[in-house]
């Protein structure tokens, strides 16, 4: 239902009798003309138009001296004109202004120094202007009706279009990514059994020749073989990085203590290292082969890149709500923290790789799988005394 405030679009209040700003040039001119009209028919010494808006009556326009009028009269939504006792006597009109929803848009208020009430032609006069007033109101509200239905429709318009540009980007993106998942996953497959062939080649040259050749000659076979390695390593890993969005995500309830049991044949961790795990047991609810790859990872490089003649490796299970924390420390040579952000990177290594065997990627795959997830990794470390990484995997 339209309300009085629909009539006047744009106007609000300092306080209780005043507007902050001026009406628009349509009806301020049509108030000016009404006013201008009252003062010369009625020979008035006051004018004032105020609006019944919900939250109090405002004066929208007034000519001369301050009206106040008691809140009764305003309340009463009959013509009212009364003489008030003054030197000299005022002769004062309240004049209601209804519109043809019956919905009462405010009041005409004027005094004129009288003591008489006004003629049945005078009234016909207010009658008639009032009419004029209502007639504009009804046109302008019409007016902003069609201008901010036109808005409105606009606004609709362009966000279908938004909307429907944003679906576009959004599979042309999956598009692009489905490609270059598909490019790598053939490439990396591709190229595994040329690569095989060469390594088996090169062992066999070896095997034959290893008596024959100089000792230079031999170092340069092994260079040739450990570099061989490496590129199965790096493909191995690529595969493994392409099939992430399409890792099988069924849960299972299992401890920590039980997937590092499973993941300990397969990392062949050395007698030497030392892994205690403090998690009491606890049965966790997650995605059992994208968490097992990331828990594989994180303890993969703890080993890899420790210094230490006895490498240690604790990890902890902290109790939460929202999420399975688990911190894994080692006491291997830390990271510095500017290169914190680096590490996460794809092919990013921070020692040579004659010196460590590694493609880079480790990190990666376990960083894009937790954030996959919906969590976060975390590392700390003061580049000296090992490195802290924590997980942060949301519970189910």
């Amino acid at each position: 239902m339209p309300n009085v405030e629909s009539y006047l679009e744009g106007v609000s209040l300092i306080d209780e009798q005043q507007l902050t700003t001026s009406l628009d040039n349509d009806i301020q001119t049509s108030l000016e003309s009404f006013a201008e009209l009252i003062l010369n028919i009625f020979d008035t010494s006051s004018f004032s138009i105020v609006a019944n808006l919900p939250q109090r009556a405002v004066e929208l326009y007034k000519s001369g001296s301050k009206i106040t009028v008691a809140k009764e009269q305003l309340s009463d939504d009959v013509f009212n004109q009364s003489i008030i006792e003054h030197a000299p006597k005022i002769f004062r009109v309240v004049s209601p202004i209804i519109l043809p929803s019956n919905l009462k848009f405010g009041w005409f208020i004027f005094d004129r120094a009288s003591d008489s009430l006004l003629t049945e032609k005078e009234k016909l006069i207010l009658n008639s202007l009032q009419k004029n007033f209502v007639n504009q109101l009804v046109q302008r509200k019409k007016s902003l009706d069609k201008i901010n239905s036109s808005k409105f429709h606009s606004t609709i318009t362009e966000l279908k279009e938004d909307e429907t540009e944003k679906d576009r980007l959004i599979k042309k993106l999956q598009k692009m990514s489905d490609e270059l998942d598909e490019f790598t996953s053939i490439a990396s497959h591709d190229l595994k059994s040329p690569l095989n062939a060469i390594k088996r080649l090169l062992e066999w040259i070896y095997d034959d020749c290893k008596d024959l050749l100089p000792q230079e000659h031999l170092e340069n076979f092994q260079l040739v073989l450990s570099r061989a390695n490496r590129m199965q390593v790096l493909l191995d890993d690529l595969l493994s990085y392409s099939r992430i969005n399409s890792c099988d995500s069924t849960h299972a309830n299992i401890s920590l203590e039980s997937i590092y049991q499973d993941i300990e044949h397969i990392l062949e961790v050395p007698q030497a290292v030392t892994v205690d795990i403090h998690a009491n047991n606890e049965v966790l609810d997650i995605p059992l082969i994208p968490f097992k790859t990331v828990f594989q990872n994180l303890i993969s490089n703890a080993i890899k890149h420790n210094n230490k003649e006895h490498p240690v490796i604790d990890i902890s299970l902290i109790p939460s709500n929202q999420y399975y924390i688990i911190e894994i420390t080692d006491n291997g040579p830390g990271i510095d923290p500017k290169y914190f952000s680096l590490i996460f990177k794809l092919f990013q290594t921070l020692q040579s790789r004659d010196d460590v065997e590694g493609s880079g990627i480790g990190l990666c795959i376990a960083n894009k799988l937790i954030i996959n997830y919906g969590g976060k990794i975390e590392v700390a470390s003061d580049g000296k005394l090992g490195s802290t990484f924590t997980i942060f995997w949301p519970k189910a």
